[in-house]
């Protein structure tokens, strides 16, 4: 029995199989993601401490907010919603007109499998949004999680991941990528709660909620990609 122990972390542990190391940290921050969801799910739900605290900073963020501030992160707050689709289409021709139809077809429906996540989110918790947000919401639509964030992290992390794989980086180089990406994210973010348009504990579910979709998808993608799916041909455009 130890010996089938043995084996097994042994083969958790292999960097070079895609069932192996990587798809353990998948697993491994998946988990963490949910986990992390699920208690600001249950503190939305119970309406007590973590409730008081996001009225508070909302509050907060109101009174201090000026109008040279308001105007700067509402045009950021633009990349989380016209700039994530934009670069959704944009990738997704890339990718197949680069040869990659697989990768492709991957990224899109990532990027549009999270906004139906996101969706039957909202609507299932339907939680109410800040009292002052509608100086800056347009439409109607429920307040956890939040959805510019939750898109953002999805869209621009997947992002930085296509490119590094794609270009061969080393880990070095492709942290960049992901210091780069998650900047921007947790701007988008932090303009949700600048704007009055969302609570923290909007944009921090937004977060877990899109970590957890990404990283289920991105290993889903290594083991499809690494098992059963040869290496894809390159136009010599793309070369």
């Amino acid at each position: 029995m130890s010996d089938r122990i043995q084996r097994f972390l042994a083969a958790r542990l292999d960097r070079k199989s895609e069932l192996g190391l990587r798809l353990t940290v998948n697993v491994v921050l998946f988990a963490l993601a949910i986990w992390a969801f699920s208690g600001l799910l249950d503190g939305v739900l119970d309406r007590e401490w973590l409730v008081r605290d996001d009225l508070a900073v909302n509050g907060w963020f109101h009174a201090h907010a000026t109008s040279a501030g308001l105007a700067t992160f509402n045009a950021i707050t633009l990349a989380g919603s016209v700039g994530v689709w934009a670069v959704v289409a944009i990738v997704t021709i890339w990718l197949w007109l680069s040869g990659d139809q697989f990768l492709s077809i991957a990224w899109l429906a990532t990027n549009a499998g999270g906004a139906i996540v996101q969706w039957i989110l909202k609507t299932s918790v339907r939680r109410t949004r800040p009292q002052y947000a509608a100086a800056f919401l347009h439409g109607h639509s429920y307040s956890f999680p939040s959805g510019h964030t939750m898109g953002s992290t999805i869209c621009f992390t997947m992002l930085a991941f296509i490119v590094g794989t794609l270009a061969h980086w080393p880990a070095r180089r492709r942290a960049w990528l992901y210091a780069a990406s998650t900047a921007l994210v947790l701007l988008v973010a932090f303009s949700r709660v600048y704007l009055g348009v969302h609570y923290p504990s909007d944009v921090l579910g937004g977060l877990a909620a899109g970590t957890a979709w990404l990283v289920a998808c991105i290993g889903a993608l290594n083991v499809v990609r690494g098992r059963w799916l040869p290496e894809p041909v390159r136009s010599p455009a793309s070369r």
